[in-house]
């Protein structure tokens, strides 16, 4: 996913992609497994932190993909938060 292209530009690629497999074939394309796009996107993030922490220019302080991966963390490692909970009785 690149995140210097604009949404709109995103959109109308996709759509025009879209289109040409229809047209051409009849047909179109499954979408893949969620876990396989959930692993990619895991994938890029992570090569982006991995690029900008080795690289020569560091990632701005607002950086989305950044950010998307301390989300994305957050979500992970939350299972593991210990949270005073009321005991069930």
């Amino acid at each position: 996913m690149n995140s210097e292209r604009p949404t709109a530009e995103t959109q109308s690629a996709s759509a025009a992609a879209s289109e040409s497999v229809v047209s051409r074939s009849g047909c179109y394309l499954a979408a893949s497994p969620m876990g396989d796009v959930l692993f990619d996107q895991l994938d890029y993030l992570l090569a982006h932190v991995a690029e900008r922490t080795h690289g020569s220019q560091p990632c701005a302080p607002d950086c989305m993909d950044c950010g998307r991966l301390q989300q994305v963390k957050n979500w992970l490692l939350m299972p593991f938060h210990t949270a005073i909970h009321p005991q069930v009785q």
